[in-house]
């Protein structure tokens, strides 16, 4: 890979910290090919010393003959598929009596159907090539079990992480970045109260931010070479 930038596929600009993802690889060195419209490139800081390219095309990662043909033209565009990180947004929430079928189906397919799907299509190219990253960004809902349904999806997203890791090993990878609670502006909405409700169990005393995510994700995608199959847990404690 030493005549090439190594190339990154994030699957949904709008899903779980996007934008700040696509930055740090950019900053880090990779061309990146992002599930989003052409804007998106626009929005990105583009270090004046790199050469690595950035390419924007929206797909639908729960069609897997979509997802097939996506990356290929990722392949013959950039060369290759280096890292692939599965951010999928599907997060919905009820109580478990109130829970429709539609509900179920859209975070199933959303997040363990699409992440299965990326991951077999972005797989392929990496064992061909003999080496390649698969991360996956859940939450800490995948083991404390907040939100039903999106727990239960978050934890069959680790779990299939664990077995692409041994079955895809040596060659590949794979592993997830858990984040807890994001800071996001409906926090403040709520008021200092909320705020302070929500910090209360966590011994750092702040939020996720979508920049600790993508710290973590670059983390995984520039080093971490004898690390697969694990998560990477960022809830400043709360879990203790």
């Amino acid at each position: 890979m030493s005549d090439r930038f190594s190339v990154a596929v994030v699957t949904e600009w709008t899903g779980t910290a996007g934008p700040a993802i696509c930055n740090a690889l950019v900053q880090a060195g990779f061309s990146v090919f992002i599930n989003g419209p052409q804007e998106v490139l626009f929005n990105i800081p583009t270090p004046s010393d790199s050469m690595g390219k950035i390419l924007a095309q929206p797909f639908d990662p729960t069609d897997e003959k979509e997802v097939q043909q996506t990356f290929l033209t990722c392949a013959n565009h950039l060369g290759a598929i280096d890292v692939l990180i599965n951010n999928n947004y599907f997060w919905n929430d009820a109580a478990l009596n109130d829970i429709s079928e539609s509900m179920w189906e859209e975070v199933i397919n959303k997040g363990l159907k699409s992440t299965f799907y990326c991951s077999r299509a972005a797989s392929r190219f990496m064992k061909a090539q003999g080496f390649g990253k698969i991360i996956n960004v859940i939450s800490s809902s995948a083991f404390n079990g907040v939100y039903t349904q999106f727990a239960a999806v978050c934890a069959g997203i680790h779990s299939l992480t664990k077995s692409l890791a041994r079955e895809l090993a040596p060659e590949v990878r794979v592993n997830s970045v858990a984040p807890g609670l994001i800071d996001e502006p409906w926090i403040d909405e709520g008021g200092k109260e909320l705020r302070q409700m929500l910090l209360k169990d966590i011994p750092l005393q702040r939020l996720c931010t979508n920049e600790d995510i993508a710290e973590a994700v670059s983390y995984l995608a520039c080093g971490a070479d004898f690390m697969t199959g694990q998560m990477l847990v960022l809830d400043g404690g709360e879990g203790i």
